[in-house]
This record gives C-alpha cells, structure tokens and sequence, in this order.
C-alpha cells in the first residue's frame, strides 16, 4: 500500500520528482566539493576529518549516484504533495529544505562536519520563510524559537562539558538544530531531539556490529538529526 501510495504521489507531481532526481545528482558531488573546501580554506588535514562514510580522500561510492538523486526526486515529490499552498513557492522552500537536510546528512556522514554555509542560510531561510507565510509560525515566533533552541541545547552543553569533560553534543549539531526551530519551532526541534537521539543509538550499534567502526572515534549525530527532521516534515 505505501508503494503503491508512492507511485501515485510520483506520477501525481513528476516535474518536481524529475526536479529533484536531477539536483540529486548534483547533491553526490557538492558534499565532496562543500567540506572540501571549507577545510582547505582553513589549512584543515583532509585525513583528519573522517567520518564512517570514509572521508573525502575516498571516491565517492557509486551507489551514492543513484540513491541520493532517488532519495532527493521522492522528497521533492512528497513536498509538492504535502504543500499548503499549491502555487511554487508553496512547494519549493520545503523541496530545498529536504535537499540541504539530504547535503548535510551526506557531509557529516563523510566527515563528522557540518558547515556554516550550509547551516546558517538554512537558518536564515527558515526566517524568510516565516515572514512569508510558509512555516505554520510568524517571523517573531520563528526567531524567538531559534534563540530557545540555542539557549537550551548550548547550555546543555556547556553543563555536559563541566560535568563531564568532554563533549556531549557537537557545535554543528546546535545550530543545526536552531536552524530546524526557525522553520518547525521548539516543540518540533524537541520531537527531532529525541527521535533523532533514539535513532543514532540504534544506528551506532547496528554499525558496530556490521562494519568496522573504531569505538573511539567521533560518531556523527547530523544523519540522525536529519532523519529525524525529514520524518517529522513529512
């Protein structure tokens, strides 16, 4: 039933899926293209930033070419679906929206990293798209829930890291996290908080136990967060 739901939310709306299969093939590259030059522009070792999809000093796996752009045309399709409005720009925001979750996901999976020039237009474009009327809040209540957001998750932090020494949650994933309050609020970034949370745990372990995984080493908590997102949005 879900496929056969699929297929007609496909055939229903094909110039924004076939839209988004072609910025899917793109996608691939630029979360090579994106971190790579993030770090050189800082003198960042690229063998340093590895995360378990390999780092940037591995091809990109075939398989991503057709995945992402497959993954990208059935988000695209689904956000024309689910729009308010039916006009384009009641479906384009929430298409690109799904595209730069699906960019970061990739990049932090890759990487462990998770750009500002990525994050903060998502951001920034969360506020513009409260001030037009495309998010279900106003631009006042859209900025205040960013800044709740950042207030709660840094502090959380910030108290994790005193407590304990160490870090509990990456700086990328906060304001990747603020970035989300812009477009679905608070309430919406705490349901994303703890599915995402439940998500990454079960992940992790699978992964452990599947493929080889130092345990000391960084595991991204971007993927779930998007995943998590891209759930909730749909």
């Amino acid at each position: 039933m879900i496929f056969s739901r699929s297929l007609d939310v496909l055939w229903a709306h094909w110039p924004w899926w076939w839209a988004g299969a072609v910025i899917g093939l793109w996608l691939a590259s630029l979360a090579r293209m994106v971190p790579r030059r993030v770090l050189q522009s800082v003198d960042a070792p690229l063998h340093e930033w590895r995360g378990p999809g390999g780092g940037l000093e591995q091809p990109v796996p075939p398989t991503r070419r057709i995945w992402v752009p497959a993954v990208n045309a059935w988000l695209w399709a689904y956000a024309a679906e689910n729009a308010t409005h039916p006009a384009f720009w009641g479906t384009f925001p929430w298409a690109a929206l799904a595209s730069a979750l699906l960019l970061l996901a990739i990049i932090d999976w890759d990487t462990t990293l998770l750009p500002d020039r990525v994050v903060l237009p998502l951001g920034l474009a969360g506020l513009a798209g409260s001030h037009a009327g495309v998010t279900a809040q106003g631009l006042v209540a859209s900025a205040a829930s960013a800044v709740v957001v950042l207030g709660l998750l840094g502090g959380a932090a910030w108290m994790f890291r005193r407590i304990k020494g160490e870090r509990g949650i990456g700086g990328g994933d906060i304001k990747l996290l603020t970035a989300l309050a812009a477009w679905w609020g608070v309430v919406g970034v705490l349901y994303i908080v703890l599915w995402a949370s439940v998500g990454t745990v079960v992940w992790y372990f699978l992964w452990r136990r599947f493929n080889d995984f130092e345990g000391e080493a960084e595991w991204p908590f971007g993927p779930a967060i998007v995943m998590a997102a891209l759930a909730w949005g749909l």
